[in-house]
């Protein structure tokens, strides 16, 4: 990939731009008043484009860019703020204090809830195998300006890595975290934005399998939790009790882990 900045710049977006192609290792390419159309042209090559209003990612072979806004998850932030029930948090059971492994961040919504949720004495690491959508959220996290101290401090904290699921669970010990979240591309598509069909032509398909679930339940301290499709074989094949919502085109599913004789 190559980084480059937006049509109209100024020295800040620049030096960011360059900052960016040095910790990700990818050429910064002058802008000269070229379309983004004909920089794919030039260099055959996804592009990072770093503007005044953020990160987004023009992919090589999409004609849509990918931008992180985290619309969603602000709304669910707030209702989380004002007491309301979240069917993660309450099928995860997340609190203060806990650990958790999101392992596949995406664009980071889940992360972000289960960041509010376990607090400032906690920790939500997030784990991205695709490097561009690993980049656009981890920048995102860090510079996004939500409407809401508590939320943007939430959005600050969370470690991300750009990193697969199934290696990394296999080369941590025992017990790492108490909570470990999957949410693996959806076997049928339940949300037709533009943002997540665009998701869907970055991000592997390779979905869960066993020997996955088996280091997660090692990792793990208290329970594995996954969300996927309400249709999905997903959950009776890998040994989650699924949580049924009514309403809802998805569904979450758990694997209590604390009795290690069961594991």
């Amino acid at each position: 990939m190559i980084v480059t900045t937006g049509g109209r710049t100024d020295q800040q977006t620049i030096d960011h731009a360059r900052t960016l192609s040095e910790a990700y290792d990818s050429p910064y390419i002058e802008r000269a008043k070229r379309s983004i159309t004909k920089l794919k042209e030039c260099y055959k090559e996804d592009i990072i484009v770093v503007s005044r209003n953020g990160i987004a990612i023009h992919s090589h072979s999409q004609e849509e860019p990918l931008t992180f806004h985290p619309n969603m998850a602000m709304v669910r932030a707030k209702r989380v703020l004002s007491g309301e029930t979240d069917p993660f948090i309450q099928t995860a059971g997340i609190a203060p204090g806990m650990h958790v492994l999101d392992c596949t961040m995406g664009l980071a919504s889940d992360s972000i809830i289960a960041s509010l949720a376990t607090g400032p004495e906690g920790q939500v690491t997030a784990l991205e195998a695709d490097p561009l959508l690993h980049l656009l959220a981890a920048e995102g996290l860090q510079s996004f300006p939500a409407s809401n101290q508590e939320i943007n401090e939430a959005m600050r904290r969370i470690v991300t890595m750009n990193a697969e699921h199934h290696a990394f669970l296999a080369s941590e010990p025992d017990d790492s975290y108490d909570i470990i979240y999957f949410d693996p591309m959806f076997s049928e598509a339940i949300d037709n934005s533009n943002a997540i069909r665009t998701i869907h032509h970055q991000t592997e398909q390779s979905g869960l399998n066993v020997e996955t679930i088996i280091e997660a339940r090692r990792v793990a301290r208290r329970r594995v939790v996954m969300k996927d499709h309400w249709k999905s074989p997903k959950f009776s094949e890998l040994g989650f009790t699924q949580v049924k919502r009514k309403t809802s085109l998805f569904h979450y599913g758990y694997i209590d882990v604390q009795d290690k004789a069961v594991r």
